[in-house]
């Protein structure tokens, strides 16, 4: 294809998913753009793709595959194919950084507290970072509804809360395989940490939250490159 044709199709692939194309790229990086854009609406990858994206060679692709830590499965052909959702579960579980483009435009937090001033504190500190989109609700049963819901990426969870309480919402979460949320658990009282670790949170903190420090944890639980 000749530059000026490939350099119109990006325009048009850019455009599909709502980027803009600078001025005065190279070929070599417009075809890296685009290759980009197109990366970043996929829902299924190859392995070479997988590769790509985290920066290591194939074999290291295939070798997670048969060692059962990156779910795939096979087209009729025979080749393997990852699904979207469980690279992602994939990198948090292994702790590797979250490529941008596997990343849509925010990470959804759940916040779960009946205390609002506590909600306010935290949504108004997560919304000025710019990096989240911020739901909340005031009780346990709501708290498992709206996880089935909008499948949040990170729970930050009051384990003293009405009707279930947040050890059984943390039990109930992780015991799902395919939930890939991540939970921070907060309480008044540090006698819950190791409670609520054991049953599933990744991280506990003490009320009241040191705002700080809870944002250290949110970026090693959903870290992005």
């Amino acid at each position: 294809m000749h530059s000026y044709l490939l350099i119109d199709a990006v325009h048009g692939v850019l455009r599909d998913t709502g980027r803009a194309l600078p001025r005065r790229y190279s070929l070599r990086a417009v075809t890296g753009m685009a290759n980009e854009a197109k990366m970043a609406n996929k829902t299924i990858y190859t392995t070479n793709e997988v590769a790509r994206l985290l920066h290591v060679s194939p074999r290291s692709v295939i070798n997670w595959i048969e060692q059962n830590l990156l779910p795939c499965y096979r087209t009729p052909g025979g080749h393997r194919r990852i699904r979207r959702e469980d690279l992602l579960g994939f990198v948090r579980r292994q702790k590797i950084p979250t490529p941008a483009t596997l990343v849509e435009s925010k990470y959804t937090v759940l916040i779960v507290d009946d205390d609002q001033n506590i909600v306010d504190l935290i949504r108004t500190f997560l919304l000025h970072e710019g990096s989240y989109q911020v739901a909340s609700v005031s009780d346990g049963i709501s708290a498992l509804i709206e996880v089935g819901r909008i499948k949040p990426d990170l729970l930050i969870l009051d384990l003293k809360i009405p009707g279930v309480d947040g050890i059984d919402v943390c039990r109930r979460i992780k015991s799902d395989s395919a939930n890939r949320t991540a939970i921070i658990a907060i309480s008044g009282s540090s006698e819950y940490g190791n409670t609520s670790l054991q049953s599933g949170a990744d991280a506990f903190m003490l009320k009241p939250v040191d705002l700080e420090r809870l944002h250290v944890e949110i970026k090693r639980l959903l870290p992005v490159l």
